[in-house]
């Protein structure tokens, strides 16, 4: 187990460091709100974290849209935190609006601190020396935090002596509703909780060991090709350190380790988490901004906001439970970015966002024949090969959102498409990489011409012959068995792989075009399928078995 844990965790490290990432994720986040379905005949108002550049990340490509009556970016007044604001009248008959920015975050590791620390003045940094509604700093945390602290002399030792004392008193209790509330009392006597409570935790003793330190509100980005990241807010700290300015430290994540890994205090991966978080932090994070009980801009009705990580809506005097994206139907996502630049979309972001109305052109990069026989059912056709030829298909508005799709992950026309299309200025470019076989394979609405269901002629092999080409032709093929994973368990050709017919379009990238591919199932029908799948993926050397025909002839069954 042991060794398990430390392989996890140097995986973990390398993957965050390793010279080929530079240091930094990049990635499109989507943001999709639809106020749609709360009471008619009033107003409706919507704040949203607006995140800017800054040292440690840019932001770049924001694009907003929706029939809102106004939309404007505002800061708070005291601690100029960026929201996007909007606003509809109370007989709008409907309320959406879709934001979405291009975010390329560093890694922070910000450890090389000044031996001997600056002269600086307290009143400077008042605004991080103060209490909040949540978070006192006298009474029992002022007692606490001088007992923490005692004997250590300057802003570093004290920090550190609290960031310690965080990480080995507190836990995470993943029961806790959204990041919590970041009630610093009743987290004293009970100092369980989620990120939101274990940074305000150290932030509210730092304070009241008269250390300057704030909470930094931000939402994790994914490490997959689209990740919906609606419920993945993430809160950590920072401290000021005179002579050296702001440092990061995130107490909550080395909890969320231990709890995720099951590690205790004295493991060594717990020690290399405390030492990572204390001073850097991964770059799988965008920051939206800061600040407890705020005023928004233009001001809400009711009491401040404790925090502005997630959106904030209000319809009429009413505040939605932003805890709830179902009621309140928001959804954020983030979509990878190839490397040419383009974004990444998936079958279900793509048909959800299709569906809400996002305004967007999909188009097919596959020849016409292919296009008319099925495509898209909002798809239209600009052939790659005849790019040139089409340009007046596309919008006048250059930061329209293009998506273009072929015939599958190992078709190159979608991307060569997309490439084009941002060499001519187009600069909301994505790439629907699984294309047309996945999109038909998971049935999702398509238009089908006259010659959609036209049967094809497979090319079969007997028996006897697959017997012999599996005996003798080592190498120079590849079997696949199209039926479920519990009938390939239950019994199956020798050498045979398994990719089910329901997701054979998804995986069969994996096979090489090179070799004869073999499909078959028990009477023909889903190797029938597949066979058809895999012309339409480009496959020339394809050949069709019959299970029980093999099981017939008395050859060989193998299980695993």
């Amino acid at each position: 187990m042991k060794k398990h844990r430390t392989a996890l965790l140097a995986a973990f490290f390398i993957f965050i460091s390793l010279p080929a990432f530079g240091g930094t994720v990049s990635g499109i986040v989507d943001l999709e709100f639809d106020l749609s379905q709360q009471p008619a005949g009033k107003e409706a108002r919507l704040w949203v974290p607006y995140p800017v550049s800054d040292a440690d990340q840019d932001i770049t490509g924001v694009k907003i849209s929706g029939n809102y009556a106004e939309a404007a970016v505002y800061t708070d007044k005291v601690f100029k935190t960026p929201m996007l604001y909007a606003r509809w009248d109370k007989d709008a008959p409907s309320r959406t609006l879709s934001f979405s920015f291009l975010a390329n975050r560093q890694e922070v590791a910000g450890r090389d601190f000044p031996v001997r620390e600056a002269a600086w003045d307290p009143a400077d940094y008042a605004l991080y020396l103060a209490p909040t509604r949540l978070g006192p700093i006298d009474g029992e945390v002022k007692k606490l935090a001088d007992k923490i602290t005692k004997g250590k002399q300057g802003v570093l030792a004290r920090a550190k002596a609290i960031y310690d004392w965080t990480v080995e008193n507190t836990y995470r209790n993943p029961d806790t509703r959204g990041c919590g509330l970041g009630d610093v009392f009743r987290l004293l006597r009970d100092p369980g909780g989620k990120c939101a409570d274990i940074s305000s935790i150290y932030v509210a003793l730092a304070r009241a060991a008269g250390v300057p330190a704030r909470e930094i509100f931000g939402i994790r980005m994914g490490k997959t090709q689209t990740v919906d990241i609606t419920t993945w807010q993430h809160c950590w700290a920072e401290f000021f350190l005179p002579g050296h300015g702001w440092v990061t430290v995130d107490p909550a994540d080395v909890r969320k380790m231990m709890l995720v890994e099951k590690l205790d205090l004295d493991d060594p991966e717990t020690v290399e988490y405390r030492r990572y978080f204390w001073g850097g932090v991964d770059a799988y994070r965008i920051r939206l901004g800061e600040g407890r009980d705020l005023t928004l801009n233009p001001p809400q009705q009711g009491e401040p906001v404790n925090y502005l990580m997630y959106p904030f809506a209000q319809v009429g005097e009413t505040t939605l439970d932003w805890l709830d994206p179902a009621s309140f139907k928001y959804t954020i996502t983030y979509h990878q970015l190839a490397e040419d630049g383009y974004g990444l979309i998936d079958s279900d972001t793509l048909k959800k966002q299709l569906d809400g109305g996002r305004e967007m052109l999909v188009i097919d990069a596959r020849n016409p024949e292919e296009y008319e026989e099925v495509h898209i059912r909002e798809a239209i056709n600009i052939p790659e090969k005849k790019f040139s030829e089409h340009l007046d298909n596309l919008p006048a508005d250059k930061s329209a959102r293009l998506v273009f799709y072929c015939n599958g992950v190992k078709c190159g026309k979608s991307r060569k498409s997309a490439k084009k299309a941002m060499e001519l200025g187009y600069d909301n470019v994505f790439v629907y990489a699984e294309g047309m076989p996945v999109w038909e394979e998971k049935g999702l609405p398509i238009y089908a011409g006259p010659n959609y269901e036209e049967r094809i002629e497979t090319t079969k092999i007997s028996p006897t012959a697959l017997h012999d080409v599996i005996t003798g032709n080592a190498g120079t093929f590849t079997l696949v068995d199209v039926r479920d994973l519990e009938e390939f368990s239950e019994g199956h050709i020798p050498g045979a792989i398994n990719i089910p017919a329901a997701s054979f379009a998804s995986q069969s990238g994996a096979l090489d075009k090179e070799k004869n591919i073999i499909v078959y199932c028990n009477s023909g029908g889903r190797s029938y399928n597949a066979y058809r799948k895999l012309m339409k993926l480009g496959y020339k050397n394809i050949n069709q078995a019959i299970f029980a025909d093999w099981k017939e002839a008395g050859l060989p069954v193998e299980k695993p």
